[in-house]
Order: structure tokens, then sequence, then C-alpha cells
């Protein structure tokens, strides 16, 4: 078994964190209705100067895999080496701009 980074979005909304907000997405859930997005193939969280970059597909296939349910959470959370801090202060995380479910494949 292997796990799966995918995302994921209320109707009408992209997966971008700041549309698919919790309260969005907790809304969407209760109604049925969250939307199932593309698959991360690959991503690289110093890419684009520090800022992030990912690439995406509708193809499980080529989806990338993890190991474990935690190591795709590990994935989706991973800091930029080149920029680990965001002008908030806050660590920068490329891939948690997005809403994303870790999904089984086998």
């Amino acid at each position: 078994m292997k796990f799966v980074l995918r995302q994921i979005s209320p109707p009408g909304k992209s997966a971008l964190a700041d549309e698919a907000t919790a309260v969005a997405l907790t809304i969407a859930t209760v109604q049925g209705t969250v939307q199932l997005g593309k698959y991360l193939e690959w991503s690289d969280p110093d890419g684009r100067g520090g800022m992030g970059d990912e690439r995406w597909t509708d193809d499980v296939t080529k989806a990338k895999t993890f190991p474990t349910f935690a190591d795709a959470m590990e994935c989706w959370k991973a800091e930029s080496s080149i920029r680990p801090v965001r002008p908030d202060g806050r660590p920068n995380r490329p891939l948690t701009a997005f809403s994303i479910t870790v999904e089984k494949v086998e």
C-alpha cells in the first residue's frame, strides 16, 4: 500500500487554502460536496527562489507516492531551505498553500 496527496476544495472554489478554508471544507464535507482534484506529481519547496514549485496530474499512476501517511504529510509540510520563513514570520511551507487529502493507493 502507498499514499498520495490529492487536492480538495469546496464546490466552485480552488484548492488554494485562501479559498478552500477550513470552514468551507467543513460545510462541503457535511453536505457531501467536497471536490476531489489533482494528485501531486512532483514538488520542490526550494523551487522558484524558495516560493515552491510543484506539478499536479489527473493520473493517479503518475502521482508521487509515499510509503506512509506520515511521509505524505511531511512532504506537504516541507519547508523551503532557501527561504524558511515567510514575511509574516511563519514557516514557509509552499505546499500548504493547497488544501489536500492523503489517499491510499494499491
